[in-house]
């Protein structure tokens, strides 16, 4: 604590002997005085205080216009932080005792005084003021804190269970009033465990919290809540407590319940596109193993069972070589499409590019490619695979639904972002309701698995935009 560099005291006695054995008894102690201010009666007194600042005031307890305690309130009223010391004749311990209670600092008997005495009791009576002080702004703001603390709070008796005081927040969140919460046991509302051996938890870790999770709590209305609570040792009232802190988990706990069975139905549904996916694709290769390659098979053997019969001339043999040629070509096709490209070899930029020129043999699109920014060593083999997938997903898109005559690819980098756009001039569809297309879904799982987003902008009569945007910072 700091004590005044210089002190300015103000002695209220009408004893003319003892106001100048007073200030003997000052001058002659080790206390730093600035002035000593005289006053031989109350009015006086309030006078003085009511002009100057003083440090301390010693006061006699008999005067001639005041009397007792009375006095001493009198003082309080106009400066209640001023440390008071009173002078009394009578050797009377309740007297003292009581004034002390009531908010003095010292009392001290006329006859028993001495310089080292006096001084002890105004460097002491400073001291405890402050102290006095600093404690009482301290649970002024600990009061503040607690009244104004977002998440329901209450201190409990560890011997009774008792509700002793709330907050605010708990008051509103549980429906409770503060004197129906007082009536109350921390039992009436915290429905989990027994009481008294979180209480001994909470003591055997003294000055630690002691957390607890998903605990039940009721309300006013029976509501039962999910929480997660802090319990602390505190003094309150001069005595020892439990402060609870409650955080109501109620609300988190069903979200993260919703986005779980959210992300099961999307696993299900994702299960389900690529079980889809598979028979669409082995009915796929089978209707087209038995509309196309098989027949020609078929009709290459034709023409070597009629040569081999003797029914057919020998120049059948170049029909029948023409058509096996095509087969193989047809199956060769057949095979592109599903075996992985060998980008480890090849690299992405010439698989994309020879993807392109296959598309373009194939159908009547105009398809341009382009990349900047983009280097091979950005992505990993496994990345590649996934990028090209997904434009020859979407150019078969094209080609099946679109309508469309030309289209643009184009891999570039900005900034920290690789983005894949693939746009084309087709008829357009409504995204929302291909929104579960199997083809959409399966380029949204990649897009994830290269750790980017899949966005389609599209629109009756406006064409297809798509993007991967994928973070690489």
């Amino acid at each position: 604590m700091n004590q005044p560099a210089e002190l300015r005291l103000l002695v209220i006695e009408d004893n003319p002997g003892d106001l100048v054995l007073l200030k003997e008894m000052l001058s002659a102690s080790q206390l730093t005085i600035h002035e000593v201010y005289e006053a031989p009666g109350l009015k006086e007194a309030v006078s003085v205080l009511s002009a100057t600042k003083v440090d301390v005031v010693l006061l006699d307890f008999s005067l001639t216009d005041s009397d007792g305690i009375g006095s001493y309130y009198a003082i309080r009223e106009i400066d209640p932080k001023v440390p008071v010391i009173i002078l009394t004749g009578l050797s009377h311990v309740p007297t003292g005792l009581q004034a002390i209670h009531d908010g003095v600092q010292d009392y001290l008997i006329k006859g028993e005084i001495t310089s080292l005495i006096l001084e002890k009791s105004i460097r002491y009576s400073i001291e405890r003021m402050q102290y006095g002080e600093q404690l009482r702004l301290s649970e002024q703001n600990y009061r503040m804190l607690f009244e104004k603390n977002p998440f329901p709070s209450l201190i409990v008796d560890p011997e009774t269970f008792f509700i002793l005081e709330v907050n605010e927040a708990a008051i509103d969140i549980y429906g409770y009033s503060r004197e129906e919460f007082v009536k109350l046991t921390i039992a009436a509302i915290r429905l989990s465990d027994d009481p008294l051996m979180l209480i001994n938890a909470v003591w055997e870790k003294y000055g630690e919290a002691v957390l607890e999770r998903f605990v039940s709590y009721r309300k006013a209305n029976g509501e039962v809540i999910v929480v997660d609570a802090a319990y602390f040792s505190v003094d309150f009232m001069n005595r020892p407590a439990i402060q609870i802190q409650i955080n109501d988990i109620t609300e988190k706990l069903m979200l993260e319940k919703q986005l779980e069975s959210e992300r099961t139905d999307k696993r299900r549904e994702v299960s389900a596109a690529v079980l889809e996916a598979q028979e669409k694709e082995r009915s796929e290769i089978g209707q087209e193993l038995h509309d196309n390659v098989n027949q020609i098979i078929t009709a290459s053997r034709l023409y070597m069972d009629m040569v081999l019969s003797g029914n057919g001339e020998i120049s059948l043999l170049s029909n029948a070589i023409e058509l096996a040629s095509r087969a193989i070509e047809e199956n060769r096709k057949l095979s592109r499409a599903l075996i992985l490209p060998q980008l480890k070899g090849e690299g992405l930029v010439a698989s994309l590019e020879d993807l392109r020129l296959e598309f373009m043999q194939t159908s009547s699109l105009n398809i341009k490619f382009s990349m900047q920014g983009v280097a091979e060593d950005d992505f990993t083999s496994s990345e590649k695979v996934y990028l090209y997938r997904i434009v020859q997903e979407q150019l078969s898109n094209i080609i099946k639904y679109a309508e469309a005559k030309s289209v643009l690819i184009r891999l570039y980098k900005k900034n920290d972002t690789i983005i894949l756009y693939i746009k084309d001039n087709g008829k357009g569809f409504d995204p929302a309701k291909r929104s579960k297309g199997v083809g959409l879904i399966s380029m949204a799982n990649r897009a994830e698995v290269l750790k980017g987003k899949l966005f389609i902008e599209s629109a009756p009569g406006k064409g297809c935009t798509l993007k991967i945007v994928m973070q690489r910072a």
